[in-house]
């Protein structure tokens, strides 16, 4: 096969071990080679406008323009399939012409582009280049015999057959080597399917083993494993699958030893929340022992507080009564004083009087005595100083008496004075008293209102204390039937854990 078949012994073609059998049948051979070279130094410029019209053609295709984000990503492309055409066209189909075809293949698997769309592709490409390929072998043709003389006689049938021969060769050449590649690319494409199948379904075997252990690890039986294909098929999802149930036969142990905590933790608290309930519900009553003396407390000290704000009016009342004693008691004095200066002017006037009385007697005597001197002619006068001197006795009588009388009653005016200033003494006391009890009860007022305040405050707070107990109560009464409810779920698990085997 000449220069086709070059290295194809030395090739690690994998699957795509036919090559040698496809050039043989596409009549590729050395002849064809030499076409294709033939024909290498004049394509440039028609593969160039070829792809660049079958890339313009891609940009409208969303399915096939989504496999190049970037205007720089279809440009590497382009370049990399003119090298490839260019490869092709050497005519060597060898070692590094296959490569690159299975690598092409290759991407188109792993990017998941159809084959229909790289047909599709192949055969726009190929119509571009065919009609341009013909369309500048025709037009070359024509102007060869365009001049008069070729004009006159026209080309030769034979040349013409010629002609139309190398062509159609170089065409059919053409398309024999571009159909090999998309045979290549496509076989590459299938091929890498097939693998993919074929590991689909070894993995689905694996996954279906897999399944079928932790079926069984399921239904509790933690002894269950994995052959050795499967770990050698599968060994993420082995190593995966051992680390499940390792881990969930040490979620079972621990649940196991956790339950049985539980459940004595449960025992415990629940035990621990009857008593605590027991103390509670005695802790509400004797609150609401405190809280019903604290009601009766408030209301005593209420009723003293009413109590000793009458006695502070009261004894106000009885200071203003003792401050009109005193001033009466004052004017009282001032009469007092008044009455003494009025008997010691009386007093005066009865020793005047009794001086005069006396000195009147004396008179009288001295009358009585010149009268019984002068005998009958005296006689009358005798009469009259007897008279005055029976009067002068009389208002001396009368005068000593009411000296007594003065006497008496300035005794009785000092004693009345004593008891008057006694009195004035004792009112200044009784205020001075009254005073010292009001003020006393004024501070007992205002105790009695901070009692009564502070009594309200501890009702309050006794109230508030008896709530918060209640609630406490119920909280623990709940946690009560929560830890029941508990230790009946652990006995559950325990019961549900139970039926593991571990290895």
């Amino acid at each position: 096969m000449g220069v086709i078949g070059q290295g194809l012994n030395e090739m690690p073609l994998g699957k795509v071990h036919s090559i040698q059998d496809r050039l043989h049948f596409l009549e590729l051979d050395a002849q064809a080679a030499d076409i294709l070279a033939h024909l290498r130094p004049s394509m440039p410029e028609i593969l160039e406008e070829s792809l660049s019209e079958f890339y313009a053609r891609l940009e409208t295709m969303p399915e096939m323009a989504q496999f190049f984000p970037s205007k720089e990503m279809m440009h590497t492309a382009q370049s990399r399939q003119l090298a490839h055409w260019k490869t092709i066209l050497t005519g060597r189909f060898g070692p590094d012409y296959v490569q690159d075809v299975m690598r092409i293949g290759a991407v188109h698997a792993q990017r998941g582009i159809a084959p229909r769309w790289y047909i599709g592709g192949y055969a726009l490409l190929l119509s571009g280049i065919f009609h341009k390929l013909i369309k500048r072998e025709i037009l070359a043709f024509y102007k060869q015999h365009k001049g008069l003389l070729g004009a006159l006689v026209g080309p030769k049938e034979q040349e013409i057959e010629e002609a139309a021969e190398q062509l159609a060769t170089q065409i059919a050449t053409l398309a024999r080597a571009a159909l090999l590649d998309m045979d290549l690319s496509i076989s590459i494409y299938l091929e890498k399917l097939q693998e993919e199948k074929a590991r689909a379904d070894e993995e689905r075997s694996a996954l279906e083993q897999i399944a079928r252990a932790i079926d069984r690890v399921a239904a509790g039986d933690l002894e269950a494993s994995l052959s050795a294909d499967v770990a050698e098929k599968s060994p993420l999802l082995a190593k995966a699958f051992h680390n499940l149930k390792n881990g969930f036969g040490g979620i079972v142990s621990e649940i196991r030893q956790a339950s049985g905590l539980v459940r004595e933790s449960a025992a415990s608290i629940n035990k621990g929340s009857s008593s605590i309930l027991y103390q509670s519900e005695e802790q509400v009553g004797s609150i609401r022992k405190i809280t019903d003396a604290t009601a009766a407390l408030e209301t005593s000290i209420s009723d003293v507080a009413e109590e000793t704000g009458a006695a502070e009016n009261a004894v106000r009342q009885c200071v203003v009564a003792a401050t009109r004693g005193s001033t009466n008691i004052g004017h009282v004095q001032e009469t007092m004083v008044e009455i003494r200066a009025a008997w010691n002017t009386i007093s005066e006037l009865v020793d005047t009087i009794q001086n005069i009385a006396a000195q009147t007697n004396f008179l009288a005597l001295n009358a009585n005595v010149e009268a019984t001197r002068a005998a009958e002619m005296g006689r009358g006068f005798s009469v009259v100083a007897t008279a005055i001197r029976d009067l002068s006795v009389k208002t001396t009588e009368a005068a000593r008496q009411i000296a007594s009388c003065a006497r008496q009653s300035e005794t009785m005016i000092c004693n009345g004075d004593r008891a008057v200033n006694f009195m004035m003494s004792d009112l200044k006391e009784i205020g001075s008293g009254i005073t010292i009890v009001s003020d006393a009860i004024s501070k007992i007022n205002v105790e009695m209102g901070k009692q009564e305040i502070s009594v309200k405050e501890t009702h309050g707070e006794a109230e508030a204390l008896r709530d918060l107990t209640e609630k406490t109560s119920n909280m623990t009464r709940s946690t009560s039937l929560d830890c029941k409810d508990l230790t009946e779920r652990s006995d559950k698990m325990v019961g549900l854990v139970s039926n593991f085997t571990l290895s």
